[in-house]
């Protein structure tokens, strides 16, 4: 992580960018072993936690923030994994709504991916420059606060 002395809002939200950068990077790295991206393993954990494991196409765009056209792609992705971690679907209130179910063996691959990056990132956050970097947060918010 790049460590600038100066506590102001462009460098915390610098620092910030760096450390997200490796955890994401570490991440990839884990998840790829899984055949997952990120993204993806973010896919199957919105739907894993949901009550009934399942969820509509605008539901999933909302929560991960992405687009439309990105949330349809990974969809298609993941439903062309050789595990088959998810279902599509219409909705029976709706012919027109689209829905994603997570599968039996979806849940089974999801559960082992997450493992691995929860070990990923309790290393991260347990690691000097994440502390480093939430302090820098907290100094930069009570400047801000005394201001």
């Amino acid at each position: 992580m790049i460590t600038i002395n100066t506590n102001s809002n462009l460098c915390t939200w610098l620092n910030m960018k760096h450390f997200e950068n490796d955890v994401q990077n570490k991440l990839e790295k884990a998840l790829i072993k899984y055949d997952l991206s990120p993204v993806e393993f973010s896919f199957l954990h919105y739907l894993y936690d949901q009550y009934d494991s399942q969820a509509s196409l605008l539901e999933i765009k909302e929560s991960l923030h992405l687009s439309a056209a990105a949330v349809s792609r990974l969809a298609v992705r993941l439903e062309n994994k050789n595990c088959r971690p998810i279902i599509r679907y219409h909705s029976d209130d709706n012919q027109k709504a689209v829905c994603l179910k997570i599968t039996t063996s979806g849940i089974e691959h999801f559960k082992i991916a997450q493992k691995v990056a929860n070990e990923v990132l309790d290393e991260a956050f347990a690691n000097a420059d994440f502390q480093d970097l939430r302090d820098m947060i907290l100094n930069t918010n009570i400047k801000l606060n005394k201001q």
